[in-house]
Formats: structure tokens, sequence, C-alpha cells
């Protein structure tokens, strides 16, 4: 399998962006190579998600993003998990909880951040974090790496 590249991301968060609805409520997504060391915590009962998962088709995956991730989806919330080996859906809506040395190393000096924002960026520097994305309900993509910014800007 090939390394996962920013430009494989992007192009997801472009096909989720012409799929999405004016109810689209914006989108977190973290790839990660192990949930071992991730803090992160279920916003909901998995087993209620009324699609099987893991998700690998990328139609399917943008259509599924966009679907889920509008105000009037119960999952629309919090992050959703991609596994940067094989580009699959294994979590939806889940609660990220970067340490707080992260957070601050993450804080910006300029105007103030989402919260969705900031924990992707603090997220982006876990050891099996390889990206975290972005997609605002303005359509604004950002791709996080170690805690940089690798694209777009996101109106928080």
């Amino acid at each position: 399998m090939n390394k996962l590249c920013p430009d494989e991301i992007f192009d997801l968060l472009g096909q989720v962006q012409s799929h999405a609805t004016h109810a689209f409520s914006g989108l977190g997504l973290i790839f990660y190579s192990s949930l071992a060391d991730l803090p992160i915590v279920a916003l909901g009962d998995q087993a209620l998600f009324p699609q099987t998962l893991p998700v690998a088709d990328r139609r399917t995956l943008a259509s599924l993003l966009a679907e889920i991730s509008t105000f009037t989806s119960p999952w629309h919330d919090g992050f959703h998990l991609i596994d940067a080996s094989s580009f699959a859906l294994t979590h939806i809506s889940q609660f990220l909880s970067p340490p707080v040395e992260f957070l601050r190393q993450s804080n910006s000096q300029g105007l103030p951040l989402g919260a969705r924002h900031m924990a992707a960026m603090a997220g982006s520097r876990i050891a099996s974090v390889s990206y975290t994305a972005l997609l605002s309900n303005k359509g604004a993509p950002a791709v996080f790496q170690q805690g940089r910014a690798l694209g777009g800007e996101v109106q928080a």
C-alpha cells in the first residue's frame, strides 16, 4: 500500500464538499496508524450507527461523510477516524482530547480558534496520527501534520 499523502486527503475533502448540502455542519477527520495511544471517546454507541464499518470505497466514504456531517444527523459531531494504511473509515463521532501540552504548543497568537480546529492541530502531534483534517461548514479545507497546517484556512 502506498503511503498516505496530503493530496489524497484534500481530494477526499473536495469530494465531501461536492456532496454537501446547505445543512452541512463541518467535518473533522483523524488519519491514524494505531488506536493504542489515541485519547478518544465515542460520543455515542457505535453499534447504533446504521452503516457497517469499515467503509473503504472512496466514493461511498465521501458520500457517507457528507451525509452524516449535517446538523440533522446525530453523528455529525466530533472526529471520524480513518485508518491511514487502508484509507477506511473505522469509527465515527469521536471526542478527541489531545494532551494539554500539545494544545499549548498549537495555541495561536492571533484570533481565537474553534475547539475542533484546536483539537485537530494539537491532535496531529500525537505519534499514531498521520494527519488530521477539517472541512468547515463554509467549505474551507485544512490538513494538519505534526501541529502545522499544510493548506487551506478554516473558519472556526
